[in-house]
């Protein structure tokens, strides 16, 4: 079964010092106990960023190189991450809520405790992950690619995975009955262990070959 996601420790507001400077990537780059707003990076090769105890809305990382990323108890919410390229991601009791992730490419995260809500990630790359006790809602994920990724606990609600590719994929406990699965890429081993509905099983069948009279 999937497991409890442990969620952001964040303050209720953020009075002390203000919201980043549009133009201090400096201190976007150490994002501590900080807000940042409104902030447009699309298109260019940043340097690592660390965030810890932050709130990121509104801010566009799209298109963008990063040699790393570093996210523990952060919320990201309305921000664009669009076919960026995310080297070493790993994340922490995070939160990305109404985010554009089509086409990221987070290839190898390590992530725990994240929250994926109300995001349209088409084509995100997440081959090779770690996604322990993620949780997917309400997100588009077709022709996502969990190739090899270990998916220990996570949740899928209300969550397109339409033609995604889950072939090496670790899915045992992982709960897929509010994903819809057609079309999607498995081999029977990588599907053994996962929590589907009689409709779901019945689609796992056919795309494993088997007949049922």
């Amino acid at each position: 079964m999937s497991s409890e996601r442990e969620r952001p420790d964040l303050p209720a507001r953020f009075d002390d010092p203000p919201l980043v400077d549009a133009d201090s990537l400096t201190e976007f780059a150490h994002l501590e106990d900080r807000a940042a707003s409104g902030l447009d990076f699309s298109g260019r090769a940043l340097p690592a960023i660390h965030a810890r105890c932050a709130v990121l809305d509104g801010v566009s990382l799209a298109q963008c190189t990063l040699p790393a990323l570093r996210l523990r108890d952060v919320r990201v919410i309305r921000c664009d991450l669009s076919n960026a390229v995310l080297r070493v991601f790993e994340a922490r009791r995070v939160e990305f809520i109404e985010c554009r992730l089509s086409g990221m490419k987070a290839i190898e995260c390590r992530w725990r405790d994240v929250l994926i809500e109300n995001c349209q990630s088409r084509y995100a790359q997440f081959n090779d992950g770690v996604l322990s006790t993620t949780q997917f809602r309400s997100s588009q994920l077709e022709d996502a690619d969990f190739r090899g990724a270990d998916l220990e606990g996570a949740l899928f609600d209300r969550v397109a995975l339409v033609r995604a590719d889950l072939t090496g994929a670790k899915l045992n406990g992982v709960d897929l009955r509010g994903a819809d699965i057609e079309g999607i890429a498995a081999r029977a081993e990588d599907v053994r262990g996962a929590i589907v509905t009689p409709a779901q099983a019945m689609e796992l069948a056919r795309l494993l070959g088997l007949v049922i009279r």
